[in-house]
């Protein structure tokens, strides 16, 4: 294939990077040919190489490996299905303003990103291709703050939250259905996995989901001591999604983020639901 590349003038380089990073060039060859159309330099961008980094390839193989698998999907919020290879773009777009809060406006309640997925999810990553006018910032508190909050306002919610599991998601969908604590630990500390309207669907533990809302709304939200992160245009996060609640200010213009999300594993059953939807 050909790939014809218009770069205007004032645009960003690139930073380093392999062009067919999906192939392992151990098994199979990769070839690729840069040919610029105009004179080039160092003004109005030449190509540039990192000396050596032909000889040691399998480290940034190895690096990439260790850095996990990047999970890069669409999902429909009425249907559940889920288109992968697509960013997913939380966008305000008024007509859908009202059925998601990825096409809204208004604020966020804090909560977990992939809580409802069968597969832990590393970490989640946002992009920002534009930021709003006024408001949008996303707001983050770590898990260990919010326990010592709950340690000091409800330790007998605290016990709850570790001793109900939780449904969250869609019962019939392979990838989207979830049951598991809102608070356990682990040998790094303490996890979260929390997402209101993702609970809803448990009428067997609705009373525990509305107490740990209700303590989220009380103490939390409304507290000033939520660490606000506004990215601007070509900025990015990545932050673990089981050690922070994030959520979202409202805000004013236009504004987009794309999300993904990082795994250390991915189900063979989840693999074979994805390449079936």
């Amino acid at each position: 294939p050909v790939s014809h590349i218009v770069k205007p003038f004032g645009k960003k380089g690139t930073v380093w990077h392999h062009d067919s990073s999906v192939v392992d060039e151990r098994y199979d060859l990769a070839l690729n040919v840069w040919m610029p159309f105009v004179k080039s330099n160092r003004l109005n961008g030449c190509l540039w190489m990192l000396p050596g980094s032909h000889i040691n390839d399998n480290y940034f193989r190895e690096l990439a490996k260790a850095c996990g698998i990047p999970l890069i999907y669409e999902e429909d919020p009425i249907t559940g299905i889920i288109d992968i290879n697509k960013w997913t773009e939380i966008k305000y777009e008024a007509e859908k303003s009202n059925d998601t809060y990825k096409s809204s406006n208004k604020s966020q309640p804090l909560h977990t990103d992939y809580g409802y997925f069968s597969f832990e999810i590393y970490a989640a990553f946002f992009y920002c291709v534009t930021q709003a006018e006024f408001g949008g910032a996303t707001t983050f508190i770590d898990v260990d703050e919010l326990v010592k909050i709950l340690k000091s306002v409800n330790p007998s919610l605290l016990n709850h939250l570790q001793q109900d599991k939780i449904h969250f998601g869609r019962a019939d969908n392979p990838i989207a259905r979830n049951s598991d604590y809102i608070l356990q630990q682990d040998e790094l500390g303490w996890k979260i996995n929390w997402n209101y309207y993702r609970a809803l669907s448990d009428k067997d533990n609705q009373s525990l989901t509305e107490d740990f809302k209700d303590f989220l709304d009380t103490y939390v939200e409304k507290s000033g001591e939520l660490k606000e992160l506004k990215l601007q245009p070509d900025e990015g996060v990545f932050f673990q999604d089981r050690r922070v609640l994030h959520g979202r200010n409202s805000f004013v213009g236009n504004r987009q983020l794309n999300k993904g999300a990082i795994a250390k594993e991915i189900p063979e059953e989840v693999l074979k639901a994805l390449k079936l939807n």
